[in-house]
């Protein structure tokens, strides 16, 4: 019997772990909806939306360059910015051109944003708000109130960025 009560203990520990997991997890879901929501609102051009678990993009034509919002879990933070990829010649070359104007990117959209070579054929430039604090949250920390804040900033780095890229929507 000892056996037993290890084994159903073992299993309701896991039952209300995949419950508080789900939980948070629709919690993001709802954010990012929101998100999605807000931005056709505050973009000029039509742009492809699409979302992913914790990811949303904006495609501005072509799959790649590509806009997104993540929301990192681990790192408690939403990250926002671009992401390209490709072959490692073109990945470069699209990051050079970025590095090139860096000051520029920066004067517009602020200090906090970093251009990151993720692989040699993936780079991004992208800022890390961070959300809530210690204790991770999403019920209270992703608030309707970020989820706009957030759509407004994906959509200043989209006005930024895309002269500089030379993208369409």
């Amino acid at each position: 019997m000892p056996a037993f009560s290890v084994l159903y203990k073992a299993c309701a520990l896991c039952a209300a772990l995949l419950a508080s997991a789900f939980w948070h997890h629709g919690h993001i879901l709802q954010f990012i909806a929101a998100v999605r929501d807000a931005l056709p609102r505050r973009l000029e051009k039509h742009y492809e939306l699409r979302s992913e678990s914790s990811k949303l993009f904006i495609l501005a034509g072509d799959e790649l360059p590509r806009y997104e919002l993540i929301v990192r879990r681990k790192t408690r933070s939403v990250e926002i910015g671009l992401a390209f990829e490709g072959e490692a010649s073109e990945a470069a070359r699209r990051a050079r051109s970025l590095a090139e104007r860096a000051v520029e990117i920066q004067a517009q959209l602020g200090p906090g944003v970093e251009l990151e070579e993720q692989t040699k054929r993936r780079f991004r430039l992208y800022e890390r708000v961070p959300v809530g604090g210690e204790e991770w949250r999403p019920k209270r920390d992703l608030t309707s109130t970020l989820a706009a804040q957030s759509a407004e900033r994906l959509a200043r780095f989209i006005e930024v960025l895309e002269p500089i890229l030379g993208t369409k929507g």
